[in-house]
């Protein structure tokens, strides 16, 4: 249990301080190795998912933000030439996220509130973003869409904690503000804004999962 414990601490530890030290160093990028710097975060969520949550959720779980690290990368590397490529790592991801969430599900009616406006929030970003998206338009409308069930899926999952649901919405605007920023309007700050929201969205999905 103490062992446990600790393990966990480190882990907070490497994640906040990471988060932290790229979030502070934007403006500097490129600099070397900071696709490494950006994905430390995540992948170290993911460690924290497999010694934590036992059976196929965690698995699941920890499967996810093992893409969502390697999407990271791909998109630091190279955030225009490489976006399709990011696209489809975090689309493996939410599949994996769904997989894990889509368990028991339960209408009532907060959470029914919650995944009906996630479904008028992706219907409305999907009306604005499809006129501009041109050959992007097939990817990103599934991406879309798949971003969307998992939101759906983390909101009606009878088992699935709040927190959980909370980092689901804080990934949608994440990735709404870079759907944004790339086909319709430069957003000020947004790679700011894009990854003050992602990183305590992975956050919640991980360690609120560990709460169920």
């Amino acid at each position: 249990m103490k062992k446990t414990f600790f393990l966990n601490w480190i882990i907070y530890c490497i994640f906040f301080c990471f988060a932290i030290f790229f979030l502070v160093t934007l403006n500097l990028r490129p600099y070397p190795f900071s696709y490494v710097i950006k994905s430390i975060p995540v992948l170290s969520l993911s460690l924290l998912t497999l010694f934590n949550i036992k059976g196929t959720r965690g698995t699941f779980i920890s499967i996810g933000l093992l893409f969502s690290g390697v999407g990271d990368i791909i998109l630091e590397l190279d955030r225009s030439g490489y976006f399709t490529y990011g696209l489809e790592a975090f689309l493996i991801a939410h599949i994996f996220y769904i997989s894990a969430f889509i368990t028991k599900p339960k209408l009532q009616k907060l959470r029914s509130f919650i995944a009906l406006s996630i479904i008028v929030y992706g219907y409305i970003i999907g009306y604005l973003l499809i006129p501009n998206l041109g050959d992007m338009t097939i990817p990103v409308m599934v991406y879309l869409c798949v971003i969307v069930v998992m939101g759906i899926s983390a909101s009606i999952g009878g088992s699935i904690h709040y927190v959980v649901v909370a980092g689901a919405c804080l990934f949608i605007l994440s990735d709404s503000i870079i759907a944004i920023n790339r086909f319709l309007a430069p957003v000020p700050y947004s790679s700011f804004w894009i990854m003050i929201t992602y990183y305590p969205a992975q956050f919640c999905i991980a360690v609120g999962s560990s709460k169920q």
